[in-house]
Parts: structure tokens; sequence; C-alpha cells
């Protein structure tokens, strides 16, 4: 058998997520909160949904819209398949979407960028397959509970938001999903103690540091658990980021 490092990428993700799913996946009440939150009154359009898992989402999607959906895990795909959801077995990171330029109105994409080995080809494609004007809902978990990430400084929020905005998406709003573990939001030197990290301290201390910060205007992001980006597909300029910045770097006569 050959070693890790000679297999392709596309052959560590197949091996990586190959039973990903055998276990369950998400309760319903975290897809149907992102349907209240962002897709309350969606009917008649065309969807993908990227890293889609066994289809729970587009499960309570499909009645009232086309759906489709793309993910690594064989055996997410054939739960797809068990409901009548059209998926499509693939890395996103590494393999085109098998889709046509602006073919859909709404991709999602649900905690899969942080596992992805190139985000960025990945959110290109996704905004190729957008139309002009479509929406992207996409949410990644806050690092500093401890997910494992494949490019940590990426997932930071700051840095997720500046990306997003580089591929030419505007942000029109963040949505947080759960609080982050309470220890979280004490500085290093106090979570040793249990009573700083306790309910009774570090609770009302997470709520009030939330509260102030949004009676000023701003997201606290460092008490949630993940956070959830609704942003629509711009035309800031008529060439891709890659090719911006190749043009920018070239060699000058």
């Amino acid at each position: 058998m050959p070693s890790v490092t000679a297999r392709s990428p596309k052959e560590v993700v197949k091996i990586a997520y190959k039973d990903y799913y055998l276990a369950g996946e998400y309760a319903d009440n975290r897809y149907r909160w992102t349907i209240e939150t962002f897709l309350p009154s969606c009917k008649g359009k065309r969807i993908l949904e990227v890293g889609c898992g066994s289809g729970g989402l587009l499960n309570l999607l499909q009645a009232t819209n086309g759906v489709v959906g793309v993910d690594a895990s064989e055996d997410g795909i054939a739960a797809c398949a068990s409901r009548n959801i059209e998926a499509h077995c693939m890395d996103p990171s590494s393999e085109p979407l098998p889709f046509p330029d602006q073919e859909f109105d709404l991709v999602i994409c649900l905690e899969t960028m942080e596992h992805l080995m190139s985000p960025y080809y990945a959110l290109t494609e996704m905004r190729r397959v957008l139309k002009a004007g479509g929406k992207l809902i996409c949410s990644v978990p806050n690092p500093v509970w401890g997910h494992l990430m494949l490019y940590p400084g990426l997932f930071e929020y700051k840095f997720f938001r500046r990306f997003l905005e580089q591929c030419d998406f505007q942000i029109l709003r963040v949505e947080p999903w759960e609080w982050a573990p309470r220890a979280t939001i004490l500085p290093p030197f106090l979570r040793k103690f249990d009573l700083f990290q306790s309910r009774y301290f570090a609770g009302p201390l997470r709520r009030f540091i939330a509260l102030a910060w949004r009676t000023f205007g701003r997201f606290p992001f460092f008490c949630y658990w993940l956070w959830t980006f609704e942003a629509v597909k711009v035309e800031s300029s008529d060439q891709p980021l890659l090719t911006r910045q190749s043009l920018q770097t070239a060699p000058k006569a």
C-alpha cells in the first residue's frame, strides 16, 4: 500500500472521509435554524449544498426548491440517494463542480470550508456556479474551542471575513450558533481556576460581553461556537483574484 505522502490529494480525501457520516449527522434543529434564519420563504430556487453530508438540509428544502449536493463521503451520497436527492461524490477543493456557470440561485456550505485542502479553489467554484447577485450561506467554526484546522489563521473571524470579500462576496450579515465553551472567553491564566470557569462567573460574564459588543454595533464572534455568513456575489472585477494577483506581481520590464 502506498504511503500517505505518495497519495494524491483526491485519494487522501477519499480515504479520510470514507465513513464520515456512518455515526449520523446534525440534528434537524441545526438545519431548521439555518432555514428559519436565512431562508424563511425560500421557494422556487435552484440550490447547491457543498458538503451536503447525508442530505438533511436539502431534504427540508427540496419540497419547494430544486436541490443538488456534493460531498466527499460515499456513505453521505448513498444516504442522499435514499432521500431522492441528487448528489455527487467528489472533493470540491480539487475537482471542478460538475455544473455550468451561473447555475444556482443559492450555494450553501456549512462547516465544510475548514476541511478543504484548497478553500480558495472551492470558493471560486462556488462563485462560478452562482448567478449574478446569488447568495452564499457559509458557516465556519470558531477555532478558539480547539477545532483542528488545516489553515488555522484563515478561519479566525476577521481573516475569514476578508477571505470572502477578497473573493468578491459582499457580506450581508453574520449570525452565531450556540455559545462557545465558557472558559474560552477568559484569559489563559484564569482558566485553571474552577471558580472562574463556572457557570456562575464565566457564564454571566460571557452574556454581558456579548450584550456590550452588540450594544456598540459589533459582532461578539469570540463568544460563539460557530459563525454563519450570508453573502452575495458581486462583480467588483472582470478578473478572478488569482489573475489580478498574477498581473500585479509579474516581473516588469
